[in-house]
């Protein structure tokens, strides 16, 4: 029953875009944003979080509506996806700042691990890695969700060359990574979400130390595959800027694998952190970061 009303939501805005607009399709979904973030105290309490550690002044009046654009932003990006996976990438104007780095992480032959996170607009980044003709190994937490299925159902119809993962595969996931860079394929890791099962640990993030894991860098340590990540911003109607960053190097004397993945954890860290201070309101992690998720 959820997965026909998920699509059947789905593609009435599809119609909603094809008729009229995307614009529109921003002004429908702005309804159950607002009432999302009215009835549910998380996504307040979240944004509160972010806004206390990046210094900004204000009371609960500026707070709340610091929470909102949030929460606007995400729905708008929502929407892009939408009309990303029904017509294409043409109609979106893509900016790219060092983005070559990917490429030349791929001449190496010993694949390329790119470090995703829950701000801006990822499935641009992967879109453009599709242009590589490089195959491309998507690794989810949340794949049971409907929503994800439903769009990474979407984005396999349309793209021959991904392969969405469950991080609950367990350790034969490390195995089937490992084969994958060997290949010289990608392999797409969130770095911004920590759970009680694999590697993680704490760092420093916004002036309080808060938990990341710690798994694909450790894989990268052992394999030798080039570390990168990439941030995708929107700017305005159907406009983005990606960033490509890394590789993440470890320091020379980093003798064991724990160590090297630690600071190639770091250094992501601190770029996240550089990023999210730009732009404050493309960051959807909507809980309070810097408390133990388990």
């Amino acid at each position: 029953m959820k997965r026909r009303i998920g699509s059947a939501i789905g593609m009435k805005l599809a119609f909603i875009m094809r008729v009229f607009s995307l614009r529109a399709a921003y002004g429908v979904a702005l309804f159950p944003v607002l009432w999302y973030y009215l009835l549910r105290p998380e996504g307040r309490r979240s944004a509160a979080a972010l806004y206390r550690r990046l210094g900004l002044k204000g009371g609960a009046f500026r707070r709340f509506f610091f929470g909102l654009r949030q929460a606007i932003e995400y729905s708008k990006i929502i929407m892009d996806n939408l009309y990303l996976g029904a017509f294409g990438d043409k109609h979106f104007e893509l900016e790219k700042f060092g983005t070559d780095v990917f490429l030349k992480a791929l001449e190496g032959g010993r694949g390329l691990i790119l470090i995703s996170a829950h701000v801006g607009n990822w499935h641009l980044a992967v879109n453009f890695l599709g242009n590589t003709n490089t195959h491309v190994n998507l690794v989810m937490d949340d794949v049971r969700q409907e929503e994800v299925r439903r769009q990474m159902d979407m984005a396999k119809a349309s793209r021959d060359h991904l392969t969405v993962r469950s991080a609950g595969e367990g350790p034969a996931l490390v195995f089937e990574l490992s084969a994958a860079l060997k290949r010289g394929e990608v392999v797409i890791i969130a770095g911004d979400r920590s759970a009680a099962r694999g590697r993680r640990a704490k760092l420093p993030f916004f002036g309080k130390e808060a938990w990341f894991p710690t798994s694909a860098f450790f894989l990268a340590a052992g394999v030798g595959a080039p570390v990168c990540t990439a941030f995708t911003f929107r700017t305005g109607m159907r406009k983005y800027r990606c960033f490509g960053i890394g590789p993440f190097a470890p320091s020379a004397d980093a003798a064991d694998g724990e160590t090297r993945s630690r600071e190639m954890a770091q250094a992501f860290v601190d770029s996240l952190e550089t990023h999210v201070r730009k732009h404050p309101t493309q960051w959807f992690n909507f809980y309070d970061f810097w408390e133990d998720p388990t």
